[in-house]
């Protein structure tokens, strides 16, 4: 009897995490699918790792994908500043979904989720699939065939946003939700993409200022972490895929009003929330 029961125990210890990542990925898909609050997993899992957190995140995406393919993949909290707040060590990685595509600038919806915020970012457009680590600049700058302005729109509408910590980011998808472009600009075309500083504007008021190199120092550094990153976590990168590398400037709540995003040799990008 007691062999039977040392092995029950033993049993539940093999099966509970996977079940527990699958049943928050599947909470977690219908919160987005329905306009909830997104759960917090360190909840329940107090002692989760970030290793652990990136295996929840596969299985939502995997849960995701089948209905909503994967446009491409973003880094988060790629500023020191950032990372501290969440308590994490390094920056962070998630999905961008198809869905998760602005078409119409004009209307953006406020309500969509229960906290839209705004970032100013750069997104690079792949030229090729890439499968294997990126060691040099050379090297990535080959496999890039287009630059492009991005307005990020994360969803942080979270369960219990004051403690909202870098494991419950990762689980949850980094809080993708939409994302805006410009138009893309041939890689050949632009000059000293670390030298690129970016401006928002609400209502002609500035409400934010950016820089490239907000982002681990410089793009080029983000977006070979991003892409190594995506590539050890088992991750494929496609063809036409866009890579997001990280907030310039601060991350704010958005609000209703007509926005003007200047972002130099990537030229500007307007929408409106309602």
């Amino acid at each position: 009897m007691l062999k039977q029961v040392i092995l029950l125990f033993y049993l539940l210890f093999l099966v509970s995490p996977v079940t527990a990542t699958e049943n928050f990925a599947q909470q977690l898909l219908t919160a987005n699918l329905n306009r909830q609050p997104l759960p917090h997993y360190s909840q329940h899992f107090p002692q989760i790792t970030e290793q652990q957190a990136y295996m929840v995140q596969r299985d939502y995406v995997t849960l995701r994908k089948t209905n909503d393919p994967i446009a491409g993949y973003k880094a988060g909290l790629t500023s020191t500043a950032g990372q501290k707040k969440f308590n994490v060590s390094q920056a962070l990685s998630g999905v961008l979904f198809s869905s998760g595509f602005v078409s119409d600038a004009q209307k953006i919806q406020l309500d969509s989720v229960k906290k839209l915020m705004i970032e100013t970012e750069i997104g690079f457009i792949l030229s090729k699939n890439i499968t294997q680590p990126i060691t040099d600049v050379e090297t990535l700058k080959q496999m890039i065939d287009s630059v492009v302005a991005v307005i990020e729109l994360p969803n942080l509408g979270y369960a219990k946003p004051s403690q909202l910590n870098g494991v419950d980011l990762i689980a949850s998808n980094l809080a993708s939700h939409q994302f805006l472009l410009g138009n893309p600009i041939k890689l050949s075309k632009i000059n000293a993409i670390d030298a690129i500083e970016t401006r928002l504007l609400l209502a002609d008021k500035v409400i934010n200022n950016g820089k490239a190199t907000d982002a681990l120092s410089s793009q080029w550094h983000a977006l070979t972490w991003l892409i190594n990153h995506l590539l050890a976590s088992g991750f494929t990168l496609s063809e036409g895929n866009l890579l997001i590398t990280g907030a310039l400037g601060k991350m704010i709540p958005a609000q209703k009003g007509i926005y003007q995003a200047n972002f130099g040799q990537l030229g500007q990008l307007s929408f409106s929330i309602n």
